[in-house]
């Protein structure tokens, strides 16, 4: 990106934040670092999975083609159209 938002400010910072837990999970004793870990799959993956389909379906009622939507999240259109089924 070309210019800093406060969007993209909080998702830098947010990036840092769990490269800092990261750092700090490789202390733990082995079996809280995995649970920790699969709890954090688990949350971001949920959230993710929710914010994508906003997402595309925001770019689809302004018109972007499955093509361009598939771009900007480096997938296939066909992926795209998948999910826009379900």
């Amino acid at each position: 990106m070309s210019h800093s938002t406060d969007w993209t400010t909080a998702v830098d910072e947010q990036a840092r934040h769990l490269t800092d837990l990261c750092d700090q999970l490789a202390q733990a004793p082995l079996a809280d670092r995995l649970h920790a870990l699969s709890t954090l799959n688990a949350a971001f993956a949920d959230l993710y999975s929710c914010a994508q389909r906003e997402a595309i379906q925001a770019a689809r009622e302004q018109g972007w083609p499955l093509r361009r939507i598939a771009t900007a999240l480096n997938c296939s259109h066909e992926q795209i159209r998948l999910l826009l089924a379900t």
